[in-house]
């Protein structure tokens, strides 16, 4: 628990507590919307949390430059509708985008569901503000497209899951949001089978889709009972929604009919197409209930987040199917085709407490190192955190490991920026 929770609403305030901390060795915590999974907001030492959840405003959209400047605490999903009320376009998509912060998606660079196309947060930041440590404000990067005066700190700061500092203020790039979208909905008779079908999409068709997402057959019955509406295709072993966009309705219209004849061609039980918006907004209420429903079957779940090549994805869900049956625990899997970002979620069901705390020991390193072993990594997009801080140094060489500490102290001689994350 923290001693003191403070909620600025400015970056001058931001640096004032931040260097009154340091002058008395006080830990600090930042703290955006809450809605990590590692752990990374937790104030594991107590001292102060630093929440920015007032800082939520559109300092400046610049629609020349493809630009906009705004305040770290803003929900990501309000952003994203205010920018498109004007015709342009913020992609990154984390499941949580109607609840999480832009600033804490930059603090742990995250990606979501048409990273696949776009790329993740840190690919759309061009500037960031920041709170160093001791008090200092710092501006990283700009509006001018290329950089290379000295070192790139602004990525340096992305993803360290506010390690190094607390990001104030966001500088993030706009693109034109397509004017036609439409989705597809593939329901198999196999994972294998499923995910095959989406990999060979790109090769066989020439269409890049904006998103590939996976879901087990399992999943769909929890959404079903969450919803309390049925899905199609709710009986098959595995479903892909194909999600395509384009600034042209008749090569949209063709691309659609290209995809699903391929999808039809490599096995899929049937093709449904969303063309409107309810039927959009429906399927995607449901790819985004996944958690929530996985969550209302288990009262508590080890939501793990890894990433393998994704042609390794079929090896890794077999992996950890495996790995369920030896341990008698159920392990359900679903998440981004397109990147290999696979949300691999451990149930507790109706283990004790005792019970639920050997298995999540014994079962997770087993999960995250058949992820590395699948040249893969521990976390796609959730980041370290707390959670996952033991881990680094299970499945990383020292020298990586050892050059993330050595940062951190260089910028953080105190450690009391958010300490026990990460290293």
């Amino acid at each position: 628990m923290p001693d003191l929770v403070v909620l600025p609403e400015t970056s001058d305030e931001v640096a004032e507590v931040v260097k009154l901390c340091y002058e008395n060795e006080v830990p600090i915590t930042p703290r955006g919307a809450g809605t990590g999974v590692a752990g990374g907001a937790v104030p594991i030492l107590g001292g102060v949390v630093v929440s920015l959840e007032k800082m939520k405003d559109i300092i400046e959209v610049d629609e020349k430059n493809l630009i906009a400047r705004v305040q770290p605490g803003i929900i990501t999903g309000e952003f994203q509708r205010e920018i498109e009320s004007i015709g342009l376009y913020y992609p990154p998509d984390p499941a949580s985008v109607d609840s999480c912060s832009l600033g804490g998606n930059v603090a742990t660079s995250a990606g979501g569901m048409k990273a696949f196309k776009y790329g993740t947060t840190k690919n759309f930041v061009y500037g960031l503000e920041v709170v160093l440590p001791e008090g200092e404000k710092v501006r990283l990067g700009g509006k001018m497209i290329k950089d290379v005066a000295g070192y790139d700190l602004k990525s340096l700061i992305i993803g360290s899951e506010g390690t190094l500092g607390i990001i104030t203020e966001v500088m993030v790039k706009l693109v034109p949001k397509p004017s036609f979208s439409a989705e597809l909905l593939a329901g198999f008779e196999s994972s294998s089978a499923a995910i095959s079908a989406a990999l060979r999409i790109i090769p066989k068709t020439g269409v890049y889709p904006a998103a590939m997402e996976f879901m087990e057959g399992e999943i769909v019955k929890l959404v079903e009972v969450l919803l309390e509406h049925e899905l199609p295709m709710s009986d098959c072993a595995a479903q892909i929604i194909v999600a395509l966009e384009s600034f042209d309705e008749t090569r949209l219209e063709r691309e659609l009919e290209v995809v699903g004849e391929h999808l039809l061609e490599e096995g899929a039980v049937d093709v449904l197409v969303a063309m409107t918006r309810p039927e959009s907004e429906r399927l995607w209420k449901a790819r985004r209930s996944i958690r929530d429903a996985i969550r209302h079957r288990s009262k508590d779940i080890a939501a793990e987040d890894v990433a393998v090549p994704p042609t390794r994805i079929p090896e890794l869900l077999e992996g950890v199917k495996k790995i369920g049956e030896k341990h008698g625990a159920t392990i359900l899997g679903f998440g981004h085709l397109g990147d290999g970002n696979m949300h691999i979620d451990l149930l507790r069901d109706s283990m004790e407490d005792d019970t639920w705390a050997a298995a999540k020991d014994k079962i997770v390193p087993e999960i995250l190192g058949l992820a590395v072993k699948l040249g893969g990594t521990i976390t796609g997009e959730h980041g370290i955190g707390y959670v996952k801080r033991k881990y680094l140094r299970m499945f990383y060489e020292s020298p990586f490991v050892n050059t993330i500490a050595t940062i951190k102290k260089a910028i953080d001689p105190k450690g009391l920026m958010n300490p026990e994350k990460i290293v």
